[in-house]
């Protein structure tokens, strides 16, 4: 017989493995366990290499033990253990004054970012906080405001001015260039950029037309401007050759859509009012805009030639909204002027180069890239996008590299006013530009860069942030599908309205209508704003500030328009029939109502015997009298016309020993009333249901 391996002699000098006594060494130069096996060394279990974790032999090879944390593991375990606890998850915490600065449509990664958090944690402290988003999804300012509070920072969301300025200046890029103050050596005189505004049908555009000399109102339709274009024309007075450029708006909705966006373009604004019809609604509101954008005024006293032509009735009116005349001690120079006759264009003309000349400083610096503001942009078919820009500093040249909002591409020609083609244009010039990418939107501006990668990579990120603060900013206003629904959940009461129509009466008409109907209580309608003419972008505005619906009446929206309210979400409805309106308003009007419910008799049946039963209770042995018995239907129990019983619940039906949906009259069934076991031959079982009472 072998001897055991235990009953080996020791080799002198040499711990044996397995050697039962003293404090013996295994190979790896670990204290050997009593039983003689070395204690994590290298001829541990499994042969060689493959025994404990301590030894120098350890698990996985000779030579690997466990594996130790780097630094940077270390230290984000011990900040994360350090870091305060909310909502189950570790984030890092302001001190209440700290601010972070994101941009517009940022995301919760973002966010993370900036204060060095997970992105999950901040998802599920959010989540805690009643808001649920993922880490990439784009937040409004509201939402960082909460979760920023939360966290003890200060949410400061960067303004499109400040984002645009720091876009820049990541590519060196100076924002503020075309602002800084030049030598006077290096300016020049520029001609005075002029808007034509004006109540609808009061001749702005004919106006125009005499001062071009040409027929522009005779291609548009029923001779209402469908665009906007930009003009240049020379007055000759006195030996002197002066350059006027002139945009002509329709009405002020592209004036307020380029202020809006930050551009300034106009120096002078010419209100044009009709002498036999006075200052309409439009008037006004193209008045405050002007004057809400600090822009001189001249007041173009149109059709004097019609008969009841009252220029001194128009002065007075103007005079109630701060335009007082120069005969009257004012400083607002009124023009008599016929578009028609052609009469008083050159007074016009000259009152615009001398209020020019007397407000403002008409100089700018033509020695450098060109900046300034895209006009109007469409989308040709055989020369692709063409944007009208209006060059405000510098000189644009055939050939430089452009960005104009989203889009960018070299200018492959330029042409003027009257499609003729031309190499530079100078500040206050208005051209057409070939070769952009895609369409810019009006009052984006355009610079001039170095090389068209940086062009391309500017564009890029302009698009991103924009589509980021749109998926942020949007959300889908009331409509008139779910006013019930907006009130079961009490986020509104009041039915807000924006009445446009083609003609005053109409309008006016509807809208009597509209406040006649009987709601009740608890629902308002109320008309916050109603005009004549087509739906603009101001209706859409008042209409997302106020969660109204835009209602259209024989109009249909201005350009653009659609694009804009389908961006916000306001619903707006069109009609041609005054009933039909009113009819809808009324429908959306009674489904904000809370629902009235009425009880309606299902069926009722006769108890002829009852049943026990230990496991579904006393079971109602009863013939069907009249109606229908219905399972899961709420029932009643009377008993010498008295209820003893109410508002129970069909649990079980059956018929014979099958379950039933439901039994007809003069048949025989068992009928379970759940806990309800006080139930005796003789009674009788009323079931029914609520439905809701519809609104007469």
């Amino acid at each position: 017989m072998m001897p055991n391996r235990t009953e080996r002699p020791a080799a002198p000098g040499r711990g044996a493995p397995g050697a039962g006594a003293g404090p013996r060494r295994g190979p790896g130069g670990a204290p050997a366990s009593p039983s003689g096996a070395p204690a994590g060394g290298g001829f541990g279990k499994g042969g060689r290499g493959r025994g404990g974790t301590a030894g120098a032999f350890g698990k996985g090879g000779a030579g690997r033990g466990k594996q130790r944390k780097s630094k940077r593991a270390k230290r984000q375990e011990l900040e994360q253990m350090s870091a305060p606890s909310l909502g189950g998850v570790s984030v890092p915490r302001g001190d209440g004054n700290t601010i972070v600065r994101l941009r517009r449509g940022s995301s919760i990664t973002d966010f993370a970012d900036k204060i060095e958090a997970n992105p999950a944690a901040l998802v599920t402290v959010l989540f805690h906080l009643g808001e649920m988003a993922t880490a990439t999804q784009s937040l409004d300012e509201d939402t960082f405001e909460v979760l920023g509070t939360e966290l003890g920072y200060k949410i400061q969301v960067v303004s499109p001015e400040d984002e645009e300025r720091e876009l820049l200046s990541s590519f060196d890029i100076d924002f503020d260039a075309e602002l800084e103050a030049e030598g006077d050596e290096q300016l020049e005189a520029r001609p005075p950029v002029v808007t034509v505004m004006g109540h609808v049908d009061h001749g702005k555009t004919r106006l125009l037309d005499a001062v071009r000399n040409t027929k522009v109102v005779e291609g548009e339709h029923g001779g209402i401007t469908q665009h906007i274009g930009a003009y240049q024309i020379q007055h000759v007075h006195e030996d002197t050759t002066r350059a006027i450029t002139f945009i002509d708006t329709p009405g002020h909705e592209a004036f307020t859509a380029m202020r809006a966006r930050g551009a300034k373009v106009t120096d002078i604004a010419v209100l044009v009012v009709a002498a036999d019809d006075g200052v309409m609604p439009q008037t006004v509101e193209a008045l405050n805009h002007a004057q809400a954008a600090n822009v001189p005024i001249v007041v173009a006293v149109n059709k004097m030639d019609k008969e009841g032509a009252n220029p001194d009735k128009v002065k007075g009116q103007l005079t109630e909204y701060g335009l007082v005349p120069e005969e009257y001690g004012g400083d607002t120079m009124f023009v008599h002027v016929s578009a028609l006759q052609g009469m008083g264009i050159d007074d016009l003309l000259e009152a615009v180069l001398l209020t020019a000349d007397a407000a403002l400083d008409m100089r700018a610096n033509p020695n450098k890239d060109a900046r300034g503001i895209a006009i109007e942009a469409n989308l040709d078919r055989g020369r692709g996008a063409v944007a009208t820009v209006l060059v405000q500093s510098g000189t644009l040249h055939v050939g430089d590299t452009i960005v104009a909002g989203t889009a960018h591409g070299r200018v492959r020609a330029m042409f003027d006013e009257n499609g003729d083609v031309v190499t530079t244009a100078g500040p206050s010039r208005p051209v057409q530009v070939l070769g952009l990418s895609n369409v810019p939107r009006a009052g984006d501006t355009f610079f001039v860069t170095d090389d068209e990668r940086t062009g391309r990579q500017i564009a890029e990120k302009r698009e991103a942030a924009d589509r980021n603060a749109a998926l942020a900013k949007r959300r889908k206003r009331i409509s008139l599908e779910d006013f019930d629904q907006a009130v079961a959940e009490g986020k509104v009461d009041t039915l807000n309205l924006i009445l446009k129509g083609d003609v005053s009466g109409a309008v006016e008409a509807l809208e009597d209508s509209l406040l006649k109907i009987d709601v009740g209580e608890g629902v308002q309608l109320r008309v916050i704003h109603r005009g004549v003419g087509a739906i603009t972008q101001n209706d859409v505005n008042l209409a997302t500030v106020d969660n109204a619906i835009i209602i259209g009446f024989n109009v249909k929206p201005a350009e653009r328009v659609a694009d804009l309210a389908e961006r916000e979400g306001v619903d707006m409805r069109f009609y041609s029939v005054i009933y039909a309106a009113i009819d809808d308003i009324e429908l959306a009007l009674k489904g904000m109502l809370k629902p009235e419910y009425e009880e309606v008799q299902l069926g009722t049946a006769e108890v002829r015997e009852v049943f026990r039963s230990s496991k579904f209770g006393n079971i109602a042995g009863s013939i069907v009298r009249s109606g229908i018995i219905r399972r899961n239907s709420r029932a009643r129990v009377l008993r010498d016309g008295k209820i003893i019983g109410d508002n129970l619940s069909v649990d079980s039906l059956k018929r014979f020993k099958d379950d039933a949906t439901e039994v007809r009259t003069d048949f025989e069934c068992g009928i379970g009333l759940g806990s309800f076991n006080d139930v005796k031959e003789g009674d009788t079982i009323e079931t029914f249901e609520m439905r809701e009472k519809p609104r007469v």
